[in-house]
């Protein structure tokens, strides 16, 4: 059992212009981490521009304006970064506490006043292509994401490749992403969250000051992209010619996190015990078959646990030998996901899963960038500010019958397959 402690909840304030101020002490640090998510993402990408989410948050946190940005952070010892998920967009950054005002001043004169230039946009619109490019030169760059997401989903939010198509956007204008910007990237429409070594009340009132003053303009309505379920087994290919071995990867849709997230503790676990380190169930399984040493990687969400709205994943992947069958192998996963869905995991296994969730929950989130974005992100997409504290909850009381309901969801045959073959002068 894990002997760590449940991490601190948060103080909650919501200005005037909608904007939702999250505030997370943390008094072991001596730093503080600043966070701001915006509720628009890949799904938020209009059809005839797809990766303009992304577009529009290269230009906002790396555009003309950003080298003065950048600089000033990296002055005070500090640091900054961005992305963008299916339903979010965030920037954060962590700096000296004592720089904590400063800061926030500088974020939100950034949101405030975005400086969007033509120059800035071409060299944004190359960057995500040099991006989208690099992927494509490294073996696996695109496996499984973004290539199963077509094969499960048929709607466009939910398919098409977030990063972005570089030849859609070279024909998006400044009007586009400032369009973009003003519908989107608006107060009532994010969550500020700080974190760290400061005083919460004197983190509400700095918020207040300087975030208090953008302007209050009604949030877009949030999106539903709930899709029918495929009907059976969908299946789909891919070609890697960097690749050197096949793969393929297995897609299932899960639960909404926001009517049932003690559901994803339960998938997470399923991963963990089929797929996790030592001793996990598909591995041993592949041993005693083949008498090879063969791995499969396993996770709850596209990209994260609890990181994204209805619809996501639950995702499988492998990439093994050309003299093992792939059915060998998902014959495997179908048998030990059949026996947690019967009889559930062992008291032993149990423990061993929950352990290592937690480990490498808390790992994580020991960084402070990590455990601030957590909280933002929890806010904005379940309305759930102390996310870091509903996990640690939510896999120390995951039960084994938690478990055996989370495998059962994957013994329906509704999911997509995706099969990936190598290049020329890989294993065939």
């Amino acid at each position: 059992m894990t002997t760590a402690t449940a991490p601190p909840r948060t103080l909650h304030r919501t200005l005037s212009n909608g904007l939702r101020v999250r505030v997370l002490p943390l008094r072991s640090v001596s730093a503080v981490g600043i966070a701001l998510h915006f509720g628009t993402g890949f799904r938020s990408d209009p059809p005839e521009f797809p990766g303009l989410a992304h577009l529009v948050e290269h230009l906002l946190f790396q555009g003309d304006g950003a080298a003065g940005h950048f600089t000033g952070i990296e002055a005070l010892g500090g640091f900054c970064n961005a992305s963008t998920r299916q339903d979010y967009t965030d920037y954060y950054t962590v700096v000296p506490s004592d720089h904590a005002e400063e800061m926030l001043a500088l974020e939100a004169r950034r949101v405030r006043e975005p400086e969007l230039t033509e120059a800035g946009l071409r060299t944004q619109i190359r960057v995500i292509e040099e991006e989208i490019g690099a992927k494509g030169r490294k073996p696996y760059g695109r496996f499984p994401w973004p290539a199963l997401s077509p094969v499960l989903f048929r709607s466009y939010a939910n398919a098409h490749d977030g990063f972005g198509d570089p030849a859609a956007l070279s024909r998006a204008t400044l009007e586009d992403c400032r369009g973009f910007l003003e519908e989107y990237c608006t107060a009532s429409n994010a969550v500020l969250t700080v974190s760290g070594d400061i005083d919460p009340l004197r983190a509400l009132d700095l918020a207040e000051a300087h975030f208090g003053t953008l302007p209050a303009r009604p949030a877009p309505p949030r999106p539903h992209h709930w899709e029918p379920e495929p009907e059976g087994t969908v299946t789909g290919t891919a070609h890697d010619p960097l690749a050197a071995r096949p793969g393929f990867a297995l897609g299932y849709r899960t639960p909404d996190a926001a009517v049932d997230p003690a559901a994803h503790f339960g998938l997470a676990l399923v991963a963990e015990l089929l797929a996790g380190g030592p001793g996990a169930l598909v591995p041993r399984r592949l041993a005693e078959v083949t008498g090879q040493a063969l791995g499969v990687s396993a996770r709850d969400g596209l990209f994260d646990l609890l990181d994204a709205r209805d619809p996501d994943m639950w995702v499988l992947s492998a990439v093994h030998p050309a003299d093992v069958e792939r059915d060998v192998i998902l014959d495997a996963v179908r048998g030990q996901v059949g026996r947690l869905a019967e009889h559930g995991p062992t008291d032993t296994e149990l423990a061993r899963a929950r352990a290592r969730r937690l480990a490498a929950f808390h790992r994580r989130t020991d960084q402070l960038a990590a455990r601030t974005r957590a909280v933002g992100r929890g806010e904005l997409l379940f309305g759930d500010g102390d996310l870091p504290a509903t996990v640690h909850r939510g896999f120390t009381e995951a039960t084994a019958e938690d478990v055996a309901a989370a495998a059962r969801l994957l013994t329906r045959e509704h999911r997509a397959l995706l099969v990936l073959s190598p290049g020329e002068g890989g294993e065939h």
